[in-house]
């Protein structure tokens, strides 16, 4: 006789990887993907990347108000704790494997500490297992988060290993600094090994009590793969950058660290910029004093750039500044300094130099330099297409041109050499991110332009109209609104009739009908 068992009552986490084993089989070279990924993200439009969504509700978003579902989890805790079983194992699991816990952490914690009925002992011990077997990522982060309701030093790797994953580092911070005599020297442990929102959640919680700290926080604290503004106020702060800069002469990484900072203080965003920063008067000056015989690369040269801009913003910025540490007398001589630095004749072949670079970071400040200082790269950027036609950089950079005969130049080479079929498959609802988007985005950098040089790109534009990426398709329309409609051409004006009909955008579809109207299409 065969028996069939119902799948149903299979525990969740049965025949999965563990994400914690996963983790620690990778060793110290960690990547973003977890064996969850496919179930996780299969009713998403796009992929946040590792730690994205909580990195961006913590910084970007008010807490979340579920009380009623913190209060509901607690109880399956507290029930479970009580009388452990595999029933009320996978009871609990399967709640929080649908949970939002990432914007009701906290809610959850006040439920679980304040739950009369939570066997203390019972619940460590789950959240150690829900940590080392869990196949699915909010159990883990689930699991993280109880450990920090305790004295965890007994599981310190446990959390050192899961923390060098970027979707896990913001959990077992909180998890360590609430747990664990020795919390900061454990983070910081953990802060060398992270590069992106794990390093962010790791540098913001940092106490820069002691000199190794604060020398990495200026030499290395600032530069992680999500955006260096995030940081940079807090390294120039908590590393002390006035100090450091002082001296008549600093080491080359420290002084790489300090254009990194002061860059990033520089383009602002979302923390605080070289506004909110006390000491920017002085930093800027003496950065400036030892770029004299420091700056030496295409990025040094673009720190000076934008350090001259900054100095050269217009006089209704300044009353504030002036208020707030500056002086007249400071900024001109910054200002003095930083165009002699510019005025350096060794730049020109550097900058080429770095254009020319296969390197892309090289490349993309050789390309800033030379836009700021007024160099023709445009021949340099379309022979580099050659080699790979797929760089929307480059297209983005191209564009730019205001000589039509080079704009039909590159939109001869465009409509060569991009997968033009591939693209217009017709419309959806796609965002255009990850690789196998590379050649929509290519596309998508050369419409946004096309406005400008009506009659040019009528084919990139039909592809932009039957692009299942939706900002192909507004980009292509953006077009079309810049042109007399006697240069569409009778395939365009088919494909907008066409497109508005079938359009399943709303927001899109609205936009093709006041195109229509405004054409008399």
């Amino acid at each position: 006789m065969v028996i069939f068992f119902n799948k149903a009552t299979r525990s969740p986490w049965e025949g999965k990887a563990s994400i914690y084993a996963y983790i620690r089989d990778q060793g110290e070279h960690v990547g973003d993907s977890l064996p969850d990924d496919e179930e996780y993200w299969s009713d998403s439009p796009i992929r946040w990347v590792a730690g994205g969504m909580d990195g961006a509700l913590g910084h970007h978003a008010g807490s979340s108000d579920v009380p009623n579902e913190a209060h509901e989890l607690a109880n399956l805790l507290a029930k479970h704790s009580r009388k452990p079983n595999n029933s009320t194992r996978k009871e609990l699991y399967a709640r929080v494997v649908t949970a939002q816990v990432g914007g009701m952490m906290d809610a959850i914690l006040d439920e679980v500490r304040k739950h009369p009925g939570i066997q203390a002992g019972v619940v460590f011990d789950e959240a150690r297992w829900f940590v080392e077997h869990a196949a699915h990522r909010n159990v883990v982060k689930f699991g993280i988060a109880l450990l920090g309701l305790f004295q965890n030093e007994q599981v310190k790797e446990l959390l050192l290993t899961l923390g060098r994953h970027e979707e896990f580092t913001l959990y077992s911070a909180v998890a360590i600094q609430n747990g664990m005599e020795d919390s900061n020297e454990v983070l910081f442990e953990l802060a060398q090994h992270v590069h992106g929102w794990g390093k962010i959640n790791l540098v913001e919680r940092l106490e820069p009590n002691t000199t190794e700290i604060k020398d990495w926080l200026l030499r290395h604290g600032c530069q992680n793969s999500i955006m260096n503004e995030y940081l940079a106020c807090i390294c120039a702060r908590n590393g002390d950058l006035r100090e450091a800069l002082v001296p008549d002469q600093v080491d080359r990484e420290l002084f790489e660290g300090a254009s990194t900072i002061i860059e990033a203080l520089l383009y602002g965003g979302p923390a605080e910029d070289i506004d909110d920063y006390e000491h920017a008067p002085q930093v800027l000056s003496d950065y400036v004093r030892l770029s004299g015989e420091m700056c030496s690369t295409t990025k040094h040269l673009s720190v000076m750039l934008n350090i001259r801009d900054f100095l050269d913003q217009d006089e209704e910025k300044w009353e504030g500044r002036m208020s707030a540490g500056w002086t007249a007398q400071a900024r001109g001589d910054i200002h003095d300094a930083c165009q002699f630095i510019i005025g350096d004749s060794k730049w020109s072949s550097l900058i080429m130099d770095a254009v020319s670079s296969n390197d892309s970071q090289n490349r993309y400040y050789g390309v800033a330099c030379a836009e700021k200082l007024g160099m023709d790269i445009w021949e340099t950027l379309y022979s580099q297409l050659a080699v790979n036609p797929l760089q929307d950089a480059h297209y983005l950079q191209l564009m730019k041109s205001n000589d039509p005969a080079r704009i039909q130049k590159l939109v001869h080479f465009a409509t060569e050499h991009l997968p033009l079929p591939q693209i217009a498959t017709g419309p959806g609802d796609e965002m255009g991110f990850g690789k196998e988007y590379e050649a929509h985005r290519s596309l998508d950098t050369i419409l946004q332009s096309l406005d400008s040089f009506e009659g040019m790109g009528k084919e990139l534009i039909l592809t932009g109209l039957k692009s299942p990426v939706i900002r192909n398709r507004n980009m292509a329309i953006m077009a079309l609104e810049g042109w007399n409609v006697a240069s569409w051409g009778d395939q365009l004006i088919k494909a907008v009739i066409h497109l508005s009909g079938i359009e399943p955008d709303d927001s899109v579809k609205e936009r093709l009908q006041q195109l229509r109207t405004e054409k008399e299409v």
